[in-house]
């Protein structure tokens, strides 16, 4: 029993371990990991964390998630891509909190849904993370950073008729995306989950 739990240990740290390497590649390295568009990026990283999310619990989310904002911090301070998002995802409000949040929030639906079925609890992962991580760093962005972000955009006026409609139309062009590329990527990869990993 003691051998069984130990292995199990040292599989779920090994996991955790090629997720997190995986996480950190995506991040610093050009064109892999973000879809830059204007001010803004669309994101990949996402999908190994709501992998492991599925794949290991909820716990195991927020772990993988704390990876990702982390990386991004370290990123904003040492190679920004732009000089603004240097000064916005230095942030732990915005590129780390929402990041754990959206890990939990994978995991959580993945154990509630998981076990009636894997698809329904992939499906519900990936929106269920996407959603939060794009609700809470696009709304950070305008709550904190509005002023900022609007010169940067040419857009002087933080408003329904400026940086607001910019804000939900880069929110929505952002949460499709992610939520497709998201689904179709972890819908045959929870497939291949052993059913007992499941909610874990």
């Amino acid at each position: 029993m003691k051998e069984n739990t130990t292995i199990k240990k040292n599989l779920f740290l090994a996991q955790i371990a090629i997720l997190s390497a995986l996480i950190i590649v995506m991040t610093f390295v050009p064109y892999v990991g973000y879809i830059s568009y204007g001010a803004l990026s669309i994101t990949l990283i996402h999908i190994p964390v709501i992998i492991g999310a599925c794949l290991l619990g909820v716990k195991a989310g927020g772990l993988l998630g704390a990876v990702w904002g982390i990386s991004c911090i370290i990123k904003a301070v040492t190679a920004p891509p732009s000089p603004l998002e240097g000064i916005i995802f230095r942030n732990p409000l915005i590129a780390l909190i929402p990041r754990i949040l959206m890990g939990l929030a994978a995991g959580l639906m993945m154990y509630l849904l998981g076990k009636k079925s894997k698809v329904l609890g992939a499906v519900t992962a990936s929106i269920a993370g996407c959603l939060t991580n794009t609700v809470l760093v696009m709304g950070g962005i305008y709550l904190i950073y509005g002023d900022k972000y609007g010169e940067a955009l040419n857009i002087s006026s933080i408003s329904f008729g400026g940086l607001t409609n910019y804000i939900l139309a880069a929110f929505g062009i952002n949460a499709v995306i992610e939520i497709a590329v998201a689904i179709i990527i972890s819908i045959p990869a929870v497939k291949a989950i052993k059913p007992k990993l499941i909610g874990k």
